[in-house]
């Protein structure tokens, strides 16, 4: 190709012109994103034929649709620790270095507790002047104003087992954090939950069709059509027993632990054709 356009420098203006425009990347970006939208085209296409196969076939041959169900209670089984780091100082640098050392030094103990680097976020870090005028006060200094100035980092910490987040939770406060801002409950592998109830909800809508075509003295022949709905989750969800930390081996008092259950219910439609 390169050949080619070399030869085009001794022909006329029109066909070098000719020449230089095999080479144009802006016209091969053009081509690319009619063929990006043609490719889109024809997925709404497929897409469309599909439903619209369904409904004839629903159309002309004898069917039946049901929709199966299935729920799953899910408990957490990690948490998420928020904690801040909070320094006060005359000046601004005294603030910032007191309060990294703070933080460094409970980072070192999260490290020492098992706690996995990639699990510990910093979601935000501020630094504000604070100022207190002393107009109550008596003298020669009444009336002054003085100004202090604090420093806050803000940390997420990813906790793996509900049995020792409370004594995490403890040895961040005598490691440093002066405030805990609270405690998220997490539940892993929700994708996953999610794709084995709809499993179970297409089994069960199998298991009550079979129950009323074989009443009627008919078989499921093939399936048309499968449609699910997003999977729904419920809080407040009643439970017999509520997990509890388990108390810190250092004797400390232990801040009991009791993350809410919620029932998480899958909902699939599915048309099968009847046959004899």
């Amino acid at each position: 190709m390169l050949d080619a356009c070399c030869r085009f420098g001794s022909l006329n203006q029109r066909e070098r012109s000719v020449g230089r425009a095999c080479f144009d990347p802006r016209r091969s970006l053009r081509g690319r994103e009619s063929m990006a939208r043609l490719s889109l085209i024809a997925l709404s296409s497929i897409v469309f034929l599909t439903s619209a196969s369904a409904d004839a076939l629903k159309d002309t041959l004898p069917h039946i649709s049901v929709t199966g169900e299935a729920s799953e209670d899910e408990i957490p089984d990690s948490a998420k620790l928020l904690l801040d780091i909070v320094t006060e100082r005359p000046t601004a640098v005294e603030a910032v270095n007191a309060n990294a050392q703070k933080t460094r030094a409970l980072l070192e103990d999260l490290a020492r507790q098992g706690i996995r680097t990639d699990g510990i976020r910093a979601s935000g870090s501020t630094l504000v002047s604070l100022r207190s005028d002393g107009s109550a006060a008596r003298g020669a200094h009444a009336g002054r104003v003085s100004r202090t100035f604090r420093a806050r980092n803000e940390l997420s910490v990813l906790v793996n087992s509900l049995d020792t987040a409370t004594a995490i939770v403890l040895r961040a406060v005598d490691s440093g954090s002066n405030e805990v801002r609270g405690m998220e409950f997490i539940v892993g592998d929700e994708t996953a939950r999610s794709e084995r109830l709809r499993v179970a909800a297409i089994k069960n809508a199998e298991q009550r069709a079979r129950s009323y075509v074989e009443a009627l003295g008919s078989k499921l022949g093939r399936i048309i059509e499968i449609a699910h709905d997003e999977v729904t989750r419920s809080d407040d969800v009643e439970r017999e027993s509520t997990p509890t930390a388990a108390a810190p081996t250092n004797g400390a008092i232990a801040l009991p632990l009791r993350p809410g259950a919620r029932r998480l219910t899958a909902k699939v439609s599915v048309t099968w054709a009847l046959s004899r």
